[in-house]
């Protein structure tokens, strides 16, 4: 496994991140606590799930001539 990759959650979201990470993951051994459980530690891959769940898609927009 590559390195691991620290997530770390606004204010008051600890909870909500945990369950989204959680929902993700391959396996539930793939997301640890650290720094008294305000942190987590996971895998590459999941990290790029929950970022590519929890950014908006952009999308085009469609410009009006004349």
């Amino acid at each position: 496994m590559s390195d691991p990759v620290r997530v770390v959650p606004a204010a008051g979201e600890v909870a909500d991140t945990a369950r989204a990470l959680l929902d993700l993951a391959d396996d539930p051994q793939h997301v640890r606590t650290v720094n008294g459980g305000a942190e987590f530690e996971v895998p590459e891959y999941l990290a790029d799930k929950y970022n590519a769940k929890r950014t908006p898609k952009k999308r085009a927009i469609k410009k009006e001539d004349g």
